[in-house]
């Protein structure tokens, strides 16, 4: 599917066209398509534009380490939020009125929450490290350290070369 992803999208976006210019006329349609562009853009901008804020914030208060796991939480679920708008906007840029109205129900509050909620459950799939979560952080047999970040686990042995001999390492 996904190597014809983008074919059966473009598909399904011209139909969608050609069934939205029978009802509405062409020149309607491709002005109804230009609007929601220009809306995706705009949301883009604001939601750019406070990410950043919110990030320049957060260095400059130097909020990144050392927080608790409620505002760790609390930020994740902004950046989720946020997430899940550049998406809507992206969506509402992309010329066709299946993409827009999926972006426009992706701003529905209930469904952009839930959503938030997955793209950042796959953000940490994605990318392992600190999360902000209650309990332990630490993976199988391994030790969280400072700030719930886990760290390689160090185990002693020995090498043993094919003619026999065995030679001791240390971790020093």
């Amino acid at each position: 599917m996904r190597r014809f992803g983008p074919f059966v999208v473009g598909v399904v976006e011209f139909v969608a066209l050609v069934i939205v210019a029978g009802w509405i006329g062409l020149g309607w349609a491709l002005l109804l398509l230009l609007a929601t562009s220009v809306l995706g853009l705009a949301l883009l901008r604001i939601e750019g534009l406070r990410a950043w804020a919110s990030l320049r914030q957060a260095a400059a208060d130097g909020r990144f380490d050392g927080d608790d796991d409620e505002a760790a939480a609390h930020r994740s679920t902004r950046m989720a939020d946020t997430g899940v708008r550049v998406l809507s906007g992206v969506l509402l840029v992309i010329p066709g009125f299946v993409t827009d109205l999926v972006g426009l129900v992706l701003l529905i509050p209930p469904i952009r929450r839930s959503m938030g909620r997955r793209l950042s459950a796959a953000a940490f799939r994605t990318f392992p490290g600190r999360r902000p979560a209650t309990g332990s952080q630490a993976g199988p047999g391994g030790q969280a350290g400072p700030g719930g970040v886990q760290h390689g686990v160090v185990i002693e042995g020995e090498i043993v070369d094919s003619d026999g001999v065995r030679d001791r390492r240390d971790s020093t």
